[in-house]
């Protein structure tokens, strides 16, 4: 355990960041630091650990699983994001997996010391606050997408999400982890095949470009345009 509190010295978790110094290495001493392989599951839907986790490194995958076994992918998380929040708020079950999709390390806070930091109604309270607002934001999105908008355009709005969190400093996006097709698929709610066309006629746009594994949008503004184009409508 002291070798695990050791290492909490600092954080890349943006929640944390938003306390004062001290009182951030304060709360970590009371946190384990854990490491996860790739493919190693780090929550199950519907278990009760009701622990808060802030990622330091790694991606890691969110996905929901139907009573047949069918598995609806629908976020990535990355270093500085944080998960298991709801349930830690409300007490109820896990409503979703969360799997390493690359090796990976997080920060586990104690529901106990969570609580107790978020009822005091300091810094955190209410930068997660602003965290749980934009969640809703995303949602009511989503919701918005699914009823009006085509396959194809559910997939460039989704594209856009992804840009927009991985935009450089030179304004072009490089996505180093993307999702498989099947994934985005499984966000948009279509099938793998239609992903498929639909990247190859953005390749042939110049919209998007693939470099192994890693997937550029140089101009991330023209597919912003697109989307917009049929919000309008």
């Amino acid at each position: 355990m002291k070798q695990e509190r050791d290492a909490l010295s600092g954080t890349s978790s943006v929640l944390l960041n938003s306390l004062a110094m001290s009182e951030r290495d304060a709360i970590l001493d009371q946190c384990v630091r854990r490491r996860f392989p790739k493919e190693s599951q780090v929550v199950r839907q519907l278990d009760q650990d009701n622990n808060i986790y802030f990622i330091e490194s790694g991606i890691l995958g969110v996905a929901q699983f139907s009573a047949s076994g069918r598995e609806v992918s629908y976020n990535q998380l990355y270093s500085g994001d944080n998960f298991g929040e709801l349930s830690a708020i409300d007490g109820r079950p896990r409503s979703a997996s969360v799997t390493a999709l690359t090796d990976s390390e997080v920060t586990v806070m104690p529901f106990e010391v969570f609580s107790s930091l978020f009822s005091s109604g300091g810094e955190l309270s209410i930068a997660l606050m602003k965290q749980l607002t934009s969640m809703i934001r995303r949602l009511s999105e989503r919701i918005y997408e699914f009823s009006t908008l085509s396959v194809s355009n559910r997939i460039h709005a989704e594209l856009l999400r992804l840009a927009r969190e991985h935009t450089d400093l030179d304004g072009v996006a490089r996505i180093s982890a993307p999702p498989t097709h099947a994934q985005l698929a499984s966000r948009v709610s279509c099938n793998r095949e239609a992903v498929s066309r639909e990247l190859k006629k953005l390749e042939k746009l110049g919209l998007i470009k693939k470099s192994g594994r890693r997937w550029i949008i140089e101009d991330p503004d023209a597919l912003q345009k697109m989307v917009d184009e049929i919000h309008r409508f």
